[in-house]
């Protein structure tokens, strides 16, 4: 019986080391330190966790506490080659003699993406963004080619001759990375700036991909590029909205390409229907609809545009965050932002408000605006009469505010 207990334990042991030498267990077949041809300035970067310090064959060599401050300008990437084509699936940034995962890192005294738009090591096969014109190759009966000039020069339909890969970026917190089905482009990032519903992302390019990085992406229909041949740093505009997101230069405010999420499995579908010429539809490939939970915002102000549709860089002038203004007639201080929500007292005409932030677009007895997160400021009565505590938090519409 002793005996047992005894040989359970040691394959406890044994299994609790199969798996901690396991972690992160992609093969690394290859790390490719690029920074001498990268060109990359030195930025602060902090670690977000706890987090493993690689060499490069993948052995961990130290554990790094989180909150660790560094300084850094050398990046790299690994690569299972296990298979053709070869599997990039991790990004690293140098710290002392080893190397972290981009995924570990972000800038430090910088604002961070959401969650929703980041791709990490571990969920990149679930969430992969790529342009919406793969939509129209299943709902207009068009072809890729039509779309990526790139894949028009490169396929002629000789055996072997398939498309492994489609156009996608993935947004990291360090890094942004463009790929087409042939190139893979990295930006370093600098800062990121969250201004209301966007972010305002200044990166500086690959050196060594100044001078094929505009050529590139225009033949995967990018449009309104900056022009990146004469100098490395770009200033990208990103806004998320649902399982779209839209990609802004900067520079002009202009929109650059819109992408949709999917996962690898639909992408290998795709990709299955492409090397058929066509005529091999799997019955499970489908339009990916989009699914959008509030208007695009103007890129200039990051508020919402009169229109979920237009684009056109048009916000409502009558709310903004920390603007203090006036409830015209009676209105409901609500639990939330919508009209089923619950009513936390009705404020009487003439009461003060502080906007704290705004909420979703809306149309209410024909009056388009934002709902809007408010505090209610001193002196404010109810309907009836009776004060309302300063202070007191809610959400209202905010059609039926005014400044005066």
């Amino acid at each position: 019986m002793e005996r047992k207990v005894l040989m359970k334990r040691f394959l406890f042991l044994i299994a609790i080391c199969l798996i901690l030498t396991n972690v992160n267990a992609q093969k690394w077949d290859y790390l490719y330190d690029f920074s001498k041809y990268a060109g990359f300035t030195e930025k602060t970067y902090k670690t977000v966790r706890k987090a493993n310090s690689y060499d490069e064959y993948g052995k961990i060599i130290d554990r790094v506490n989180r909150d660790q401050r560094f300084e850094s300008s050398k990046f790299a990437y690994v690569q299972d080659r296990t298979n053709s084509p070869f599997d990039t699936f991790e990004y690293m940034i140098s710290y002392e003699s080893g190397w972290i995962s981009t995924d570990d890192l972000i800038l430090a005294d910088s604002n961070v993406f959401p969650d929703a738009i980041t791709t990490t090591n571990k969920n990149r096969f679930e969430k992969k963004w790529i342009p919406i014109w793969h939509n129209a190759i299943l709902n207009s009966s068009r072809r890729l080619e039509e779309f990526s000039r790139e894949y028009a020069g490169y396929y002629d339909g000789s055996e072997g001759d398939s498309l492994t890969k489609l156009c996608n970026i993935i947004f990291k917190n360090t890094i942004l990375i463009f790929k087409t089905s042939m190139a893979l482009t990295i930006f370093s990032i600098k800062d990121i700036r969250q201004k209301n519903n966007v972010y305002y992302v200044n990166c500086e390019l690959k050196r060594s991909a100044q001078s094929h990085f505009n050529e590139w992406y225009k033949l995967e229909s990018f449009n309104n590029l900056p022009d990146l041949r004469v100098r490395q740093d770009a200033l990208f505009i990103v806004e998320q909205n649902g399982n779209r997101l839209r990609l802004y230069n900067g520079e002009n405010y202009k929109l650059i390409i819109e992408l949709m999420q999917t996962n690898q499995e639909w992408i290998g579908l795709m990709l299955k229907y492409i090397n058929s010429e066509y005529k091999n539809k799997p019955s499970n490939l489908k339009v990916i609809e989009e699914k959008l939970e509030h208007p695009w915002s103007n890129p200039v102000t990051g508020l919402y545009a009169t229109s979920v549709r237009s684009g056109e860089a048009a916000a409502f002038p009558n709310v903004a965050p920390n603007k203090t203004m006036i409830v015209k007639e009676n209105l409901k201080l609500r639990s939330g932002e919508a009209t089923t929500t619950s009513v936390l007292t009705v404020m009487s005409a003439g009461t003060k408000i502080k906007i704290l932030r705004l909420g979703k677009q809306a149309t209410i007895d024909g009056i388009t605006s934002n709902w809007v997160q408010v505090e209610v400021q001193t002196g404010a009565k109810d309907r009836d009469g009776k004060a309302i505590a300063a202070g007191t938090t809610g959400w209202c519409f905010g059609g039926y505010l005014t400044e005066r």
